[in-house]
């Protein structure tokens, strides 16, 4: 390449670009700042950057009139952001100043630097950015350990200082609120969080759960509108109290829950019925996959003795009782006029479920253990399979299974194939094996709750099944399931006008459970009825809550409401 040529021109530059010159692109500040040398020591892997202010005249602090007396000159040591693998260090040379102020109380100050780091600060103002953003992020320890990878050297309680130090995010003036309670210790202390419906932000968190605390802040944030929230009439208490002007609206997952936990107290009492139901589910899943093959049930050598069975048996009594002893005790307080609360207390419960037995108008039946199989649950469709080829033997299908990536025993194989042997000889298909809506002892009217209030385009083919099969065995379920599908159309179409049509109608049905349901919608008819009319929910806060729980256990539970606060409400 001849000297001549344009790109050896541009190499040529390219190379006798001065260091310093390079070196200073890469400083915080490169208008107020002037590098004047530098130096790296490779035995502590450490660049130093000897940097001075270019500054002729700075304003001061307190007064702001410019002045350009120096009066002194001193050294302040700053770390910056590694360059790879190198940390790098400020030496920056900062000057102090004569106020030429008179009625100024301050006479000499120190120049600020306030695009480079903040007064009496150790590290640039970029530097703490990064640490204060990977403290949100992860906390203290894990982000004291990324920082580690990153040639940041600090620790957890610098990366929290700066967490609590990080200035709050200004946030809009909210109209539509969102309020619900969040768990410093589940059952025991609660806080509640605050986000803004329209943006999805959070705007605060409270350390407390109380009417008063709710309808303070609400004093304070005129502009409030709309106020979505849940049952509690705790928080409707504040909200009115501190908002009277606000719209209240229910959420409708909530109108949803309660009106499930009211199917599920109706069905307690339906034991029989839920029975008849899946045995009548079984014989129609039966009709439509055919027999298989029947094969004589092994016994095992050792039959279980009539010694041990009465054994079984009593142990089983004796669960019962203490059901029926704490249902009875739970409803003798009640009636007394105890709390919740105290009940629970007391007994030592959880309040939900205390408010599960309220619920009961009978004690609990006794029941059996119930195996779900869950690990075999994917192999289930190989096994029946196998079965209708006329594969019996519990073992070979273990082994089989092994090769297909099944890991666990041979017995909770063994139990399958002993559901599958019962079913031959009961006349069923072994596909009805497969739904929890076929065993003898039926579906807990937990499960079948769950069912009534899924979509029907939802449900699975045997669910479905089950639920036509149960609503043609007593007329009353079929009533309530009636009604209960009524209601979860007005919610899903927000029909709030017909809400009121449907109170009578549930109230006269005679089913108590869901006239108890509808007496508790008259106590908060107005909101309930914005909440069936009105588009907003709760469900960015329910979101919220998930993350602050994950933010509170990174902490241990040991972090206060001012490091949540900042962490939940600055979203990194």
């Amino acid at each position: 390449m001849l000297p001549g040529d344009t790109l050896y021109e541009e190499e040529l530059a390219f190379v006798s670009t001065p260091v310093l010159a390079l070196l200073a692109r890469f400083l915080p500040d490169r208008i107020t700042l002037s590098l004047q040398a530098w130096h790296v020591d490779e035995a502590t892997a450490a660049i130093t950057l000897h940097v001075t202010s270019t500054q002729a005249c700075v304003p001061c602090p307190l007064c702001h009139v410019q002045t350009p007396r120096v009066h002194s000159r001193y050294t302040r040591t700053l770390a910056d952001v590694p360059w790879g693998a190198y940390a790098v260090r400020l030496q920056l040379q900062v000057r102090k100043f004569f106020c030429d102020n008179p009625t100024c109380p301050r006479q000499i100050f120190t120049e600020r630097l306030p695009m480079v780091a903040a007064p009496w600060a150790r590290r640039t103002l970029r530097l703490a950015q990064y640490l204060s953003a990977l403290g949100i992020a992860l906390g203290g320890q894990a982000g004291a350990r990324l920082a580690a990878r990153f040639q940041w050297r600090t620790s957890p309680d610098t990366l929290l200082r700066l967490v609590r130090a990080a200035p709050a995010p200004g946030a809009a003036t909210p109209q539509i609120l969102g309020v619900d309670e969040w768990a410093w210790r589940r059952g025991q202390r609660y806080g509640t969080i605050l986000v803004n419906l329209e943006d999805h932000h959070v705007i605060d968190l409270l350390p407390e759960r109380s009417a008063d605390a709710v309808a303070l802040w609400l004093a304070q944030h005129p502009t409030v509108t709309i106020v979505c929230r849940d049952r509690s009439g705790l928080y409707a208490d504040g909200i009115r109290r501190g908002a009277p002007q606000a719209v209240q609206v229910v959420d409708r997952f909530h109108l949803v829950k309660n009106l499930r936990e009211a199917v599920e107290a109706f069905l307690h009492d339906q034991r029989p019925a839920l029975q008849v139901a899946a045995a009548h589910t079984a014989q129609a899943l039966t009709q439509v996959a055919g027999l298989g093959p029947v094969t004589p049930m092994y016994r095992g050598r050792h039959q279980c003795s009539h010694v041990q069975q009465q054994r079984r048996e009593a142990e089983q009594q004796q669960r019962h009782a203490a059901w029926v002893t704490t249902y009875e005790a739970i409803h003798t307080l009640h009636t007394q006029g105890t709390p919740v609360t105290t009940i629970a207390q007391q007994l030592g419960l959880s309040r939900p479920t205390v408010y599960a037995y309220l619920r009961r108008t009978t004690p609990p039946s006794p029941r059996s253990p119930q195996r779900s199989g869950q690990v075999v649950r994917p192999y289930m469709a190989y096994l029946i399979r196998r079965w209708r080829e006329g594969c019996t033997d519990s073992m070979q299908l273990w082994r089989e299974l092994r090769a297909l990536g099944y890991t666990y025993s041979s017995r909770t194989v063994s139990r399958v194939v002993t559901r599958l042997r019962r079913a031959s000889e009961a006349g069923w298909a072994p596909e009805t094996q497969t739904s929890p809506y076929t065993r003898p002892q039926g579906p807990s009217a937990r499960a079948v709750s769950f069912t009534w209030v899924c979509p029907e385009a939802k449900r699975a083919q045997d669910a479905q099944l089950y639920v036509e099969q149960l609503t043609q065995t007593d007329p009353a379920i079929a009533q309530a399931y009636t009604l209960s599908q009524a209601f979860l159309t007005l919610v899903r179409e927000r029909r709030g006008t017909e809400l009121e049509a449907w109170r009578t109608t549930a109230a006269a049905s005679g089913i108590e459970a869901l006239a108890r349901f509808a007496q508790g919608l008259q106590e908060d008819l107005a909101a309930v009825t914005a909440g069936l009319t009105l588009p907003w929910s709760n469900g960015p806060v329910e979101g919220h809550i998930n993350r602050l729980k994950l933010l509170k256990r990174q902490g241990y539970g040991r972090a206060d409401v001012g490091l949540l606060r900042q962490r939940v409400m600055q979203a990194i």
